[in-house]
């Protein structure tokens, strides 16, 4: 019931991105992967250098900000009684570990979204929705696992844009109590010219959610 009802607010009201493409009917992993590759053509008829980069959000489902995510859903439209029982549903949860016959005290919930339920799977949508306006980056979204690229005809250019826009991103990964997963992150750069070898230095704060 709330699923169906929070489902059918986030449909008609048209708020998930587009380039968001995981959890969501008539998607698929080809999509993303189509919408990077038509970019990264486009750019290289036009003779850009492209810089695209992979980001994996650490622990990002475990990681959602309660207040945040109330704050965001209340800027989109959801007030009243709705917005009271999905606090309701976030709120109060206990979780224990159990290895064998040993189980641990329970602890309180304080962040996070219900892995597993379909509800969680949409309010972490709803959660990370908002990052494709945080930057000028191209931006390609499925689940925690983000696609960022940009293009300039000057390599030095591009570096200076890509650093500028990543400071962008991570306000807003800061702002959002959340952290970037290093070992699963990477970039790489598209040129239109064979010949030419350039290198590009990529910076991005460290930065551990305590919460993680």
């Amino acid at each position: 019931m709330i699923y169906s009802r929070l489902h059918s607010f986030v449909t008609s009201n048209c708020i998930l991105s587009p380039q968001q493409y995981v959890f969501r009917t008539k998607h698929s992993t080809e999509l993303p992967i189509d919408a990077i590759y038509d970019d990264m053509i486009c750019n290289k008829d036009n003779k850009l250098i492209t810089c695209t980069l992979f980001l994996d959000l650490s622990k990002a489902f475990d990681c959602v900000d309660h207040k945040i995510l109330l704050e965001k859903l209340f800027y989109y439209g959801l007030k009243g009684t709705p917005l009271k029982l999905l606090a309701s549903y976030l709120d109060n949860r206990f979780q224990c570990s159990k290895i064998g016959d040993t189980k641990s005290s329970f602890l309180n919930v304080t962040c996070g979204v219900p892995q597993g339920s379909v509800v969680g799977s949409l309010l972490f949508l709803i959660n990370i929705n908002d990052i494709v306006k945080a930057s000028n980056f191209n931006t390609v979204l499925y689940a925690n696992d983000i696609n960022l690229h940009i293009s300039e005809k000057n390599h030095e250019i591009l570096e200076k844009t890509v650093n500028h826009e990543l400071e962008k991103i991570d306000h807003w990964v800061r702002g959002n109590k959340l952290c970037v997963n290093y070992s699963k992150s990477n970039f790489m750069l598209m040129n239109n010219h064979k010949k030419s070898i350039f290198q590009c230095q990529l910076i991005i704060t460290q930065y551990q959610n305590k919460a993680a």
